[in-house]
């Protein structure tokens, strides 16, 4: 069974360590440590990432670099979201079929919004939506309004579920229009890239793993040189993983 010590939490270290076991009350223990905050919009991001700052191992996916301990974290964030807003190319290269959460979670009574599931919402700037996705899993196509009528014939979705967004941004607006007010942010680097330039990302919630892989693998955020500061807020440790979580100092 897996177990982290949490080490650090509001910002703040603990006077010894909490140990966290992958159960019931470890589970319920996460759930309150990463409880987003209530009646307003969240932006969380969750990546994996190297101790050399790769994300993705050598065989060019981020499954890879999955292990137990960032599995039982990564579980219940899913579990408090009411989103998971993904890229395309992201869903593709990862072979998303839907968003598992923490068994001990499930019910949607950890998530702001109650859904009984986190929905999955895919930023399409083509329209296409990817091949391989659960289709009976509560699922948003998000598309450019000058391809939304093709979309929607293409991907086969009822019209509701395929919504009007040029771009991460814009994203974020729509789904926190429709009460999604827990957005997690899960890649790739080029979405979370826009969402760090434009100010919105309010946490980064990112799984160290304990690997090295060298190549040329892109930053967990991507794109135009910014300079952001964060403050650590919380921080795990496990045997494959260190797992913090960093908030953005306005």
């Amino acid at each position: 069974m897996s177990s982290l010590q949490l080490v650090r939490r509001d910002g703040a270290l603990l006077p010894r360590p909490l140990r966290i076991d992958d159960d019931a009350d470890g589970a319920l223990a996460l759930a309150e440590l990463y409880a987003p905050p209530a009646g307003r919009t969240s932006v969380r991001a969750m990546m994996n990432t190297t101790i050399d700052g790769s994300v993705t191992g050598a065989d060019g996916t981020s499954g890879t670099l999955r292990n137990p301990d960032d599995s039982l974290v990564f579980g219940v964030l899913r579990a408090l979201a009411d989103v998971v807003l993904v890229g395309a190319g992201t869903v593709r290269a990862e072979d998303y079929t839907h968003p598992a959460e923490d068994e001990h979670l499930t019910g949607g009574d950890h998530r702001p919004g109650g859904g009984r599931t986190p929905l999955l919402a895919v930023l399409s700037t083509t329209g296409e939506l990817p091949e391989g996705l659960d289709q009976h899993w509560p699922l948003l196509l998000l598309t450019p309004s000058t391809g939304l009528d093709a979309a929607r014939e293409r991907s086969g979705l009822p019209a509701e579920q395929v919504l009007a967004a040029a771009g991460a941004v814009e994203a974020l607006d729509v789904l926190a229009g429709r009460g999604l007010l827990a957005i997690q942010a899960e890649g790739g680097p080029g979405t979370l890239g826009t969402l760090a330039a434009a100010g919105r990302l309010d946490e980064l919630c990112f799984s160290i793993t304990a690997r090295t892989v060298g190549g040329s693998s892109p930053h967990v955020i991507d794109g135009a040189p910014r300079d952001q500061r964060w403050a650590l807020d919380s921080l795990l440790l496990g045997e494959e993983a260190m797992i913090p979580r960093w908030r953005r100092r306005d």
